[in-house]
């Protein structure tokens, strides 16, 4: 892609950003864009630290803004075999990060969508399941639905939680209602939240507006 050429440090081929990104025909200008990003966030150092997300004004206020700010040093988001969370992330951790919200490509086939919706899914999983069990609880799940919700200002807090709550036992007639009589619940698998988000458009849906340089905004 060129990108030595630009300044922008040249990511070791074969790596799974790499591999990620340029799959899927992101550009020299999109990558530059990004890594103008990277020195703006981490004030022109190799790695971003969490204090360095306090400088985005627009995600001081987002609900979740302590779980998207977990989920960029996630190790598990960042395709590493360890569990835990980096206390810094470089530019390449950044392309992987940012991976997850690349867009559809027309020229996709059926499984590469597949693949697609499942890293999109994956990424979404991790920050409900902040404990690394492999698992969320219900009431995890009506947690983080009711912290989303909590960020509109035209819903009132009651109507936020009869939603919240709606969605929890939404969640429990996938989930519990799939078990037997001798089983115990242990809690929302990745699997069951494939389930619970099957025909919801989540490849559009999910995305952050992270390559306007000068502000970012929201992740939804």
């Amino acid at each position: 892609v060129g990108t030595a050429q630009m300044g922008v440090p040249r990511v070791p081929r074969g790596s799974a950003p790499v591999t990620s990104l340029l799959s899927l025909a992101v550009t020299s200008e999109q990558i530059e864009h990004l890594h103008r990003r990277f020195k703006q966030l981490s004030q022109d150092q190799l790695t971003i630290r969490k204090e360095n997300f306090d400088s985005i004004p627009d995600l001081e206020f987002n609900p979740i803004r302590g779980k998207i700010v977990h989920a960029f040093f996630d190790k598990r988001n960042l395709r590493q075999e360890s569990d835990g969370l980096a206390d810094e992330i470089n530019f390449e951790d950044f392309l992987t990060i940012m991976s997850y919200f690349r867009p559809i490509e027309m020229n996709m086939d059926e499984e590469q969508l597949d693949r697609f919706r499942k890293e999109k899914l994956k990424f979404l999983f991790h920050m409900y399941d902040s404990d690394h069990d492999g698992k969320i609880t219900l009431q995890e799940y009506r947690n983080v639905v009711e912290e989303l919700l909590s960020g509109n200002p035209h819903l009132e807090k009651e109507s936020a939680r009869s939603i919240a709550d709606g969605a929890m036992m939404e969640a429990a007639s996938i989930c519990v209602g799939q078990m037997g009589p001798d089983q115990v619940y242990e809690g929302i698998t990745f699997e069951d939240f494939l389930k619970m988000w099957q025909g919801i458009d989540i490849e559009t849906k999910m995305h952050v507006r992270f390559l306007n340089v000068d502000t970012i905004a929201h992740c939804y």
